[in-house]
């Protein structure tokens, strides 16, 4: 019987967890708490289990791809983060998330230079309506190979592009394409954004 009673709280605590019909904006006390039990529950591989179902794009290694960072995503993140180490999340970290006034989707790119994501731009098209990211920051990475030899004719850098939409300027159970450009390069990425929570 006990066994029963904990698969089920254990089953209602993960399940309204997975991404609902819109990205939520403002956070109910329930929907902090799911993605903070969602967090613990996955701590392990948190990153790899939020990308899978916040991901849009190409999952290939040198595909463009990338991840929507709703503010559910990102306390279910730190929530993971947190209780890798045995901590939880506090008050104030909760708050700062909850208060965060953009939307955060990352963007995978590949180029042959460590500075070469410098000049993308990203824009959000929705509803006719052109959306400019608030704001764009870019990581760059180079890649790691075993041998130490980088494959013929594959890129030798990775940016993540992190390119955020004010929450005001966007309709979060709509649909998108998102636009992401450099030079003559374009490449385009229809996002279902009511898919994520």
């Amino acid at each position: 019987m006990k066994r029963r009673v904990t698969l089920l709280l254990l089953c209602s605590l993960i399940l309204p967890a997975l991404p609902t019909d819109a990205v939520v904006i403002n956070l109910s006390p329930r929907d902090c708490e799911e993605a903070i039990s969602f967090g613990k529950a996955h701590r392990a591989s948190i990153d790899k289990e939020l990308d899978k179902r916040y991901a849009f794009g190409s999952a290939e290694e040198y595909a463009d791809g990338g991840t929507v960072h709703s503010k559910w995503y990102k306390l279910a993140l730190m929530a993971g983060y947190k209780a890798q180490r045995g901590e939880a999340v506090t008050p104030q970290e909760q708050s700062e998330i909850l208060a965060d006034p953009c939307l955060q989707i990352n963007i995978t790119v590949h180029g042959q230079s460590l500075d070469f994501a410098k000049a993308y731009q990203v824009t959000m098209q929705q509803q006719g309506k052109e959306i400019k990211a608030d704001k764009i920051h870019a990581d760059h990475f180079t890649h790691q190979h075993s041998d130490k030899n980088q494959p013929a004719g594959f890129p030798c850098c990775r940016a993540v592009l992190r390119a955020y939409f004010k929450y005001s300027d966007i309709d979060p159970a709509g649909t998108a394409i998102l636009i992401v450009k450099k030079d003559s390069k374009t490449v385009r990425f229809d996002i279902d954004i009511a898919r994520f929570r």
